[in-house]
């Protein structure tokens, strides 16, 4: 069968989990205060549950070096196969890389009930997997640090999650230093970007966070504090202003200071002039 372009197929209700655990590992270090735990276990469930049923579960590491094998046990209470990374001498630096570039692209053609590849990976090497997933129909959702994650891979994937972000949903005590990493006003401006090209003054707030995603496939309310995207919206009262609605099809949001009226402005100019 070949592959699917231009638009995205509907993608099915499983979902496999690809983690680079030694990527993580060393820049879960770097985003979160010392005394945090950087892989906690309740972050590793919640990564595995977020998006929908993971029948295909699999972390990558050389076990036998501490730093990584201290993690086997929460990986292995989460459902999750532990797969050894072996290394023979400098030309398997990427080893980690190629085996889970492989095993995505086994799924990928023996299951094709997979609708989502999950890849916590933050290495732009991984950028050729996700575009020819992509191509393929599926979401992908990358899943890294904050402080390592390429640009590159960001701007591939469907979504891109930062670990910070999930371990601060688990964790309370780090919030505030996570929070510290993400100015609202950025989101702010991607808001107005947005709505630039909505069709008229007034969008939806599901076609507004799907037009956000696919200018900045990193945007993700929970960054700036925010359990739903009504409630981030709500933060921005300079920015937008939002109907009542029961769900993010009924809510309609517009920019307070609507982008058509600066031509309705000059045409008022031109006619009584």
């Amino acid at each position: 069968m070949p592959p699917m372009t231009a638009v995205e197929a509907p993608h099915g209700d499983m979902v496999a989990v690809f983690i680079d655990l030694e990527n993580l590992a060393l820049g879960a270090g770097e985003d979160l205060p010392g005394q945090a735990d950087p892989i906690p276990y309740k972050a590793l469930e919640l990564l595995v549950r977020d998006y929908g049923n993971a029948t295909i579960r699999r972390a990558y590491a050389d076990w036998s070096r501490p730093e990584f094998g201290r993690y086997q046990n929460s990986l292995a209470q989460n459902g999750i196969t532990l797969i050894q990374v072996t290394r023979f001498g400098a030309q398997q630096k990427n080893a980690a890389d190629i085996l889970m570039a492989v095993d995505a692209m086994e799924v990928l053609i023996t299951h094709p009930d997979v609708g989502t590849f999950l890849l916590v990976a933050g290495d732009g090497d991984y950028s050729p997997l996700v575009q020819r997933l992509r191509e393929w129909g599926k979401r992908v959702v990358g899943v890294g640090t904050k402080a390592s994650a390429s640009s590159r891979l960001v701007a591939v994937c469907s979504e891109y999650k930062y670990w910070g972000t999930l371990v601060a949903e688990v964790n309370p005590a780090v919030r505030a230093e996570v929070g510290a990493n993400f100015n609202i006003a950025d989101a702010g401006r991607l808001v107005v970007a947005a709505m630039e090209e909505a069709p008229d003054d007034s969008a939806s707030a599901s076609w507004l966070k799907n037009k956000m995603l696919a200018l900045d496939p990193a945007f993700d309310e929970r960054n700036y504090g925010s359990r739903s995207f009504r409630t981030f919206l709500s933060r921005l009262p300079d920015v937008v202003t939002i109907s009542k609605g029961r769900t993010s099809s009924d809510i309609r949001v517009s920019l307070v200071a609507p982008k058509k009226d600066s031509h309705k402005q000059a045409s008022r100019t031109k006619n009584t002039g």
